[in-house]
C-alpha cells in the first residue's frame, strides 16, 4: 500500500548503496521520494540519475551549502507540490541507516498525529543500547539531552537525531530557521518545544562503509551547541543591561540619594527595580522571547515577577548584611545570580508565550 508521507533525503556525494536503499524504501509504501543533491561531485551524479530513472524527484544545488538548506529547499518543494495532499514529511540520511521499516512507523505516527488534530514532531529516537552505538555518541546525546531539558523543560532521549517526521501543517514553520548545517536540526527542534514531540525507538545501525563522513564533531558540535543556548545567551545579555540599570541605581540610592534613611536598602532595591524591570520587558519580549503575547497581560505577569524577585533581594540582602555584616552590594550581586535562571524558566513558560 501507498504511504501517505513524502520522504526527504538531503544527499552530499551520497553511497552507491542509496540505490538499494530507495528501493526498499519504495518496496515499503513510499512512492514520493524528494532528494537534494547538495552540490554533489561529478563521480556521484550516476546515483542521482538513477534515482531519477526510479520516477522520484531530484533537486540540485550548483554548489555545496550544508544540510540545512538542503533541506530547506526540500520543505520549499513540499509546500509547493504536497502540502495539502499528505501527512507530513519523513526526513532520513542518505547513507541507508535511517531503516525502511523504522519510517513505516513514523509515518504512522504522522498519520495519527493528523486523525488526532495535532503538531507534534516525531523524533526517531536511537536506541544507544544497539549493537551499533558508540560510547562516544552516547554520552554526547546524553549531556545534549541534560541541555535541553534544563532550558526548554522537554525530556528528551535524543535530541540530535535527524530522523523525524514533521506534519503537513508545520512543514512551513520549518522554513523560518537559516541555519546552514547541522544545526539547523537542532534549531527545528527548538522551534517545537511549544507543539510537543513524540519519540519512537529506532536502533542504531552500523556505519556504513561506503558513506563519506560529513559531520566535523568539533566544528558542528560547537554550533549546535550554539543554538541550543542562543535564547540563553541573550537572555543573559538583556538581563545583564537591566542589571548595570538596577545596580547603578540602587548604588546611586543608597551611598548618596537615600544615605542615612530608615530602610534605604530595601527603598533603593524597589526603586531601581521599578526602573531595569520596565527596561528589562521590552528587552525579553522583543529580543529573547519574541512573543505574540497580549501586551498588557505578559507586562502584568512581568511586572509580578519582578515585583517576587524585587522582595525576595531586597529581604535577603537586608537580612544578610546584618549577619555577614558585608558590603549590600555584594551580597545583591550573589542573590541576583540565583534568581537570574528562575526568572528565565518562569518567563518562557508562562509569561512570554508563543505560538
Amino acid at each position: 500500500m501507498g504511504r501517505d508521507s513524502v520522504i526527504l533525503i538531503p544527499a552530499y556525494n551520497p553511497p552507491d548503496n542509496m540505490i538499494s536503499y530507495l528501493e526498499d524504501l519504495r518496496k515499503n509504501g513510499f512512492t514520493r521520494i524528494v532528494i537534494v543533491d547538495d552540490g554533489s561531485r561529478e563521480d556521484r551524479q550516476h546515483v542521482f540519475k538513477e534515482a531519477l530513472k526510479m520516477g522520484f524527484t531530484i533537486l540540485h544545488h550548483d554548489k555545496n551549502s550544508g544540510k540545512g538548506c538542503a533541506l530547506r529547499s526540500g520543505f520549499e518543494y513540499y509546500m509547493q507540490k504536497c502540502h495539502g495532499k499528505y501527512d507530513g514529511v519523513i526526513l532520513v540520511n542518505s547513507d541507508g541507516r535511517d531503516r525502511a521499516e523504522d519510517c513505516v512507523k513514523i509515518a504512522a505516527a504522522l498519520a495519527g498525529e493528523k486523525a488526532k488534530k495535532r503538531s507534534r514532531i516525531i523524533i526517531g529516537s536511537r536506541d544507544f543500547n544497539s549493537p551499533g552505538a558508540d560510547k562516544v555518541t552516547k554520552r554526547c546525546n546524553a549531556l545534549m539531552s541534560f541541555f535541553f531539558s534544563f532550558l526548554f523543560g522537554q525530556h528528551l532521549n535524543d535530541v540530535l537525531s535527524g530522523f523525524r517526521g514533521i506534519p503537513d501543517s508545520q512543514v512551513l514553520r520549518c522554513l523560518r530557521y537559516s541555519e546552514k548545517t547541522y544545526c539547523y536540526d537542532m534549531a527545528v527542534l527548538i522551534g517545537f518545544e511549544r507543539k510537543g514531540y513524540k519519540e519512537i525507538s529506532v536502533p542504531v545501525l552500523p556505519a556504513n562503509p561506503e558513506a563519506e563522513k560529513h559531520f566535523h564533531p568539533l566544528w558542528d558540535t560547537l554550533l549546535i551547541n550554539l543554538v541550543v543556548w542562543k535564547k540563553m545567551m541573550i537572555f543573559g545579555a538583556t538581563s545583564i543591561a537591566a542589571s548595570v540599570v538596577d545596580l547603578f541605581l540602587f548604588w546611586l540610592l543608597t551611598e548618596f540619594i537615600l544615605r542615612g534613611a530608615s530602610y534605604r536598602i530595601i527603598w533603593a532595591t524597589i526603586l531601581a527595580r521599578i526602573v531595569s524591570a520596565s527596561v528589562n520587558y521590552h528587552l525579553s519580549r522583543k529580543y529573547v522571547f519574541r512573543s505574540n503575547e497580549s501586551r498588557r497581560k505578559s507586562l502584568r505577569q512581568f511586572m509580578g515577577l519582578a515585583a517576587c524577585q524585587c522582595l525576595i533581594s531586597a529581604f535577603s540582602v537586608h537580612l544578610l548584611e546584618a549577619v555577614f555584616n558585608t558590603r549590600p552590594i555584594l551580597l545583591k550581586i550573589l542573590i541576583d545570580s540565583f534568581l537570574f535562571f528562575a526568572a528565565y524558566k518562569v518567563q518562557d513558560k508562562f509569561i512570554f508565550k508563543r505560538t
